[in-house]
Order: C-alpha cells, then structure tokens, then sequence
C-alpha cells in the first residue's frame, strides 16, 4: 500500500467520524431545539392567554370603571397579537434548527463522498467489493463528480430555506415581544388613568 493510499485511509477514516458526530449532533439539536428555545416563548403565549381571561373577568364587574377605553382595547388586542406570534414562531423555529444541522450534516456527508472517491482512485488497483471486478476510475471520477454537483445545488436550496425560517422565526419573535411590550405599557397606563 503506497503513502498517499494510507495517507487518503486516514483521511476517509476521519470524514466518517466526523460524519457520525454530525449525525448525533443533528438528534441532539432536534431534542434541544424542541425543549430549550421555545418554551420561553410558550410561556409568553400563555401567559398572555391567561391575561386576557384576567382581564375579560375583571371587567365583568369593573367595565364602567376604566377609562379610556382605548387603551384597554390596545392592550387587548396586543395580547392577541403577542399569543399570535408566539404561537407561530415556536412553530417555526424547530424547523429552522432541523434545516441547519441538514446543512451540517449534508457537507460533512459530501466531504465524506469525496475523500471516499479519493481514497479509491488513488488506490493502484481498486477492486469492487460487490462484483470482484476492478473499478472503471474515469467512470467513478464522473460520478462523484455528477453526485458532488447535486449535493451542491441542494445545499444551496438547503441554505436558501435555512434563511426564509430565520426571518420568519425572528420577526415572529420581534413581533411578539413588542406586542407584549404594548400591551404592559398600555395596561400600566390604564392604570394610572383609572385609580
């Protein structure tokens, strides 16, 4: 076995490896994206839904009593906007985190195919584990070639959605504490007009 055979050996070896951490790190992002960064906005979103029923309670007996009317409005209708928001931005936002580590995982993938590629076109005398016959070099260099060029047009594609969610996810986000923000301030100041 030549050097640059042994040298193309560890190589592949190590575009494995690192594809399977690619691998695990795209499980670990699912299960973190679903549990860590959308509960705080799950806890805005019920949380407003649970100052809405406050406040539709409260004014059962007190309805007279607030002036000026607007500002109640306001605040209602920014709690409604804020539940809105969150609601589609902890839908969004896992999406977002598959398609990222979907990115990873297809260039690690790729870098693996070529360094594969390599190792047997470097190899003296490559033989197909499948059939025993030897491996046609120029055919397999226009293969991977072919299947590199399409990897390459889907990780574009992959990218071009990976960013479509990111600002879907983040105005949502943007959205939805602004509309909380309105909807404090405006019941702050209907409380300061009112008693």
């Amino acid at each position: 076995m030549n050097v640059e055979v042994q040298r193309l050996t560890i190589l592949f070896e190590d575009a494995g490896r690192a594809l399977e951490k690619a691998i695990s790190d795209i499980n670990q992002g699912q299960i973190d994206a679903a549990n860590g960064r959308t509960a705080y906005f799950d806890r805005l979103t019920i949380g407003a839904g649970a100052v809405i029923a406050a406040i539709v309670s409260f004014l059962g007996g007190h309805a007279s009593t607030l002036h000026p009317e607007w500002l109640l409005r306001c605040s209602l209708v920014s709690l409604t906007l804020a539940m809105l928001a969150g609601l589609y931005r902890s839908y969004r936002y896992p999406g977002y985190i598959l398609q990222v580590h979907k990115i990873v995982w297809a260039e690690a993938a790729r870098h693996h195919q070529k360094i594969k590629g390599e190792n047997i076109l470097a190899n003296d005398l490559p033989i197909d584990v499948h059939t025993g016959k030897p491996i046609d070099k120029e055919k397999l260099s226009k293969e991977y070639g072919i299947a590199d060029a399409e990897l390459d047009i889907e990780i574009k594609n992959d990218i071009k959605k990976r960013e479509r969610l990111l600002k879907e996810w983040q105005t949502a986000e943007a959205a939805c504490l602004f509309a909380v923000g309105v909807a404090m301030v405006s019941r702050v100041w209907l409380a300061l007009c009112t008693f």
